[in-house]
């Protein structure tokens, strides 16, 4: 019954003693910094919505612009040439039909009657009382309407009038209807992740990209200068989600340094209290180095860079022949560990990815330059044939690079003295075929079946890894790589893909 209660009051004052340490500063620190991430989040969310309402501004503005500039040409056309009412009527319906987004072209004289219509018109329409016919045909320069429904169409539009001057006189005025729900159809096109709002000079809303949800809590708004509106652009930094990332991943990284902190400090009062039990307490402890060394073993190649590095100051500093041979030695070792440590992961460890389809001929293509730079210190004349159709492929873009790169660069190493190089692509029934051709040493028919077992190697300095992780992709694409070689006289690496039907 007294060893019970020892023990409980051991485990006990443990925990205290672990909440003290570890837990409670590991949550104040998780906290601090979950709460400083989603204020860096929210900053550059700012800046994107800023970014956002300027791109639909100046759509508008580009927009607007445009159309007024064909107006003001169109009215100097007329003043010059002296077309008749007639040409003038064809004219704007030749232009109204090149853009849905008109309503319709009208012209009026200074009385406000329409005489010309791009629409029908089965009674006597008089904008007079219309302000923005009114500022055109008195300031004698172009103004835009608020939005408001037409009296030809009925429709929700806005109003671009330019008067028609003729020596300082007007004597009639054009005017441009522009369609709001094409206006909006076309800013809805360009509209991502955000919401968009835009309310004219009162605040009455114009246009709604959907509704604003609550979550859409950072916005940036803009005015627009050609027509008097104001853009909003609304943006989900989704801050609950950073917090409690920022929080969880802090914490988990704070308790396990934390716990090493107090593994550590425990060690100390646990050898201060047990002398006895040193030998026990050390074999927990190079369990526990055993422990942190595998959960770690991803960064291996961190100090495989420390020691190369620290080789290579002691060989400048020893200036001995039989030194700098096992110097050497050294170096070279580390860098094949390096490079089979860097291989290994590629092919031992899964990765999650997307396939997409791609050209293939573009894939080649965009490494056409790099493969050429290598050719030409090597003396090795490179051609490459593409296939005239697409060849769509499901691939991950950067693997299928790699694997194409890596085997370029096994017939480089296959012709030291040059030689000719042929990336050739076509199709084979449904695959598309990418074909890499060397006349350099070639390999045996027992090496050719050996190529894709790691370590296989016939470089000195090789890690027999790059065609098993070439195989590993090809394979998981569905596809098939296949070796034809004869020694002396160069080899073939062929790779078969499955061609995604276009529908």
């Amino acid at each position: 019954m007294v060893l019970f209660r020892l023990l409980k009051a051991l485990i006990h004052k443990k925990s205290l003693i672990y909440l003290l340490i570890a837990l409670i500063p590991s949550l104040a620190v998780s906290l601090t910094l979950a709460r400083h991430q989603v204020r860096v989040v929210k900053s550059d969310y700012k800046l994107r919505a800023q970014e956002y309402a300027n791109f639909h501004a100046m759509n508008i503005e580009r927009f607007v612009g445009e159309t007024v500039g064909r107006l003001e040409m169109l009215s100097t056309a007329l003043n010059i040439q002296h077309i008749s009412l007639k040409d003038i009527e064809k004219i704007l319906r030749e232009t109204k039909g090149k853009d849905p987004r008109f309503s319709g072209f009208y012209w009026a004289n200074t009385s406000g009657d329409v005489i010309i219509s791009t629409n029908k018109i089965t009674t006597r329409i008089n904008v007079s009382d219309q302000p923005y016919f009114q500022q055109a045909r008195d300031e004698a320069q172009t103004s835009i309407s608020e939005a408001h429904n037409g009296r030809v169409t009925g429709r929700y539009i806005i109003s671009i009038a330019t008067p028609i001057v003729d020596r300082h006189r007007v004597k009639g005025v054009f005017v441009a209807s522009l369609r709001m729900d094409e206006i909006k159809k076309e800013i809805f096109r360009l509209v991502n992740n955000e919401r968009i709002t835009i309310k004219d000079a009162t605040g009455k809303p114009l246009i709604q990209s959907g509704s604003i949800p609550n979550q859409y809590n950072v916005k940036s708004v803009m005015k627009i200068s050609r027509v008097p509106w104001t853009i909003t652009a609304f943006v989900n930094p989704n801050t609950k989600k950073v917090f409690w990332d920022s929080f969880f991943k802090n914490l988990f990284i704070s308790l396990f340094t934390m716990s090493i902190l107090f593994l550590l400090i425990n060690y100390l009062l646990l050898k201060r209290k047990v002398q006895k039990e040193k030998e026990q307490t050390e074999l927990h402890k190079l369990e526990l180095i055993g422990n942190l060394a595998a959960s770690t073993a991803h960064e291996i190649r961190n100090p495989l860079t420390g020691i190369k590095g620290l080789v290579k100051l002691l060989s400048e500093e020893n200036d001995e022949p039989k030194a700098q041979s096992y110097y050497k030695v050294i170096q070279s070792e580390i860098d094949r560990i390096n490079a089979i440590v860097s291989e290994l992961l590629i092919l031992g460890k899964p990765t999650a990815y997307t396939l997409k389809t791609y050209n293939a001929n573009v894939i080649v293509s965009e490494i056409a330059p790099i493969i050429t730079s290598e050719t030409n210190y090597t003396n090795v004349e490179l051609t490459f044939h593409y296939h005239p159709e697409e060849l769509p492929v499901s691939c991950v873009k950067d693997q299928l690079k790699q694997v194409i790169l890596n085997l370029t660069k096994n017939a480089l190493q296959a012709m030291p003295y040059g030689g000719n190089l042929s990336i050739h692509l076509d199709k084979q029934s449904d695959n598309c075929r990418i074909t890499v051709s060397d006349n350099g040493v070639g390999m045996s028919k027992d090496q050719v079946s050996q190529a894709f077992n790691p370590f296989f190697t016939l470089k000195k300095a090789g890690s027999g890894l790059g065609l098993t992780v070439c195989k590993r992709i090809i394979d998981s694409y569905g596809g098939e790589i296949k070796i034809k070689s004869t020694p002396n006289q160069g080899t073939q690496v062929e790779i078969l893909l499955p061609l995604v039907s276009q529908i």
